[in-house]
């Protein structure tokens, strides 16, 4: 159930005639209920996947099946997001069909539990170049015609191992840095009406049912994370945010900065540190920042007034 503070999306609310939105990762799973979903409130939407279309259950045909069965319109791609050229080409492609790309969903990645011992390098770059650069290469591509327009909407698909989870270090590492790419990233976009964002998802699919114990399956249907993704593709959503969806529950996580204890130049040591430890840990108020700059700005404040300096 959605929370009373938390409106519920009605197709009479929010639609999306006349706009473009490309999902990535649309073969199966969220992905394909995204790009559905967006078909079912108007948008054209281009569906993308790695897997090859001559596959005898390919789910990129299945997903482009459903929505044409809709009455939707739809462009399909096999291609590897890593894969610069063969991103940039199709965006290419897709304005010169389309005019332009509204929505741009960065929901494909892998993943692959692996002890940290264990982990290869190859691996490891592996996670990086369809995660992060897939999703850089992505962004890169349809940012300058989201410029022109002055609109754009972007959400970047991060996980719960953000927090930490065993064997989950590439995973982990990879989802985490999408969100300091979105910090940035919205605060570029502000002046042309794009918006970016993280969506932290979690719903039973393919990639999770094996992960969730039966009893629990059933809480984790798909409404939850449709509805939030659907709202930050919006006009009315916020952006620099960061979402967690799941299982009926909503809510906006982010970096925060406990209340700060002051050091004169003398006593900042580490013995010292170690000895006020407790006060330092999670001491309150705390706070977040609007930016890098901000929290340096900060900082200088701080220390200027620690030592009776006037900033202009």
């Amino acid at each position: 159930m959605c929370n009373q503070n938390f409106r519920c999306l009605r197709a009479k609310d929010m639609r999306f005639e006349e706009q473009v939105a490309i999902v990535t990762g649309a073969a199966a799973g969220l992905g394909r209920a995204y790009a559905i979903a967006l078909a079912e409130r108007g948008a054209k939407v281009v569906i993308i996947d790695s897997e090859p279309l001559s596959s005898k259950d390919s789910g990129l045909r299945s997903c482009a099946k459903a929505i044409t069965t809709l009455g939707g319109d739809v462009q399909v791609f096999c291609l590897d997001i890593s894969d610069s050229a063969a991103v940039n080409a199709m965006v290419d492609d897709v304005i010169s069909t389309w005019g332009k790309v509204d929505i741009l969903i960065n929901n494909a990645g892998i993943h692959r539990s692996c002890p940290f011992e264990q982990l290869s390098e190859s691996a490891w770059k592996r996670q990086f170049d369809v995660d992060v650069n897939g999703s850089f290469n992505m962004t890169k591509a349809v940012w300058p015609s989201m410029k022109r327009g002055g609109y754009g909407r972007i959400i970047m698909t991060c996980a719960s191992s953000i927090f930490g989870d065993v064997y989950e270090t590439s995973f982990s590492a990879s989802k985490m840095a999408l969100i300091g790419l979105v910090n940035s990233l919205h605060l570029e976009g502000q002046e042309f009406d794009i918006a970016v964002n993280t969506i932290t998802p979690h719903a039973v699919t393919q990639m999770t049912a094996e992960h969730l114990a039966p009893t629990v399956r059933p809480l984790f249907s798909k409404t939850t994370a449709l509805s939030a993704v659907l709202y930050l593709c919006s006009a009315k959503c916020p952006s620099g945010k960061h979402l967690f969806a799941a299982a009926g529950s909503i809510s906006e996580a982010g970096i925060i900065e406990f209340s700060a204890s002051r050091f004169t130049a003398e006593e900042c040591t580490p013995e010292i540190i170690h000895s006020r430890w407790g006060d330092i840990h999670r001491a309150k108020p705390y706070r977040s920042r609007s930016s890098g700059e901000a929290q340096v700005l900060a900082w200088a404040k701080a220390s200027a007034e620690q030592r009776d300096i006037e900033l202009e």
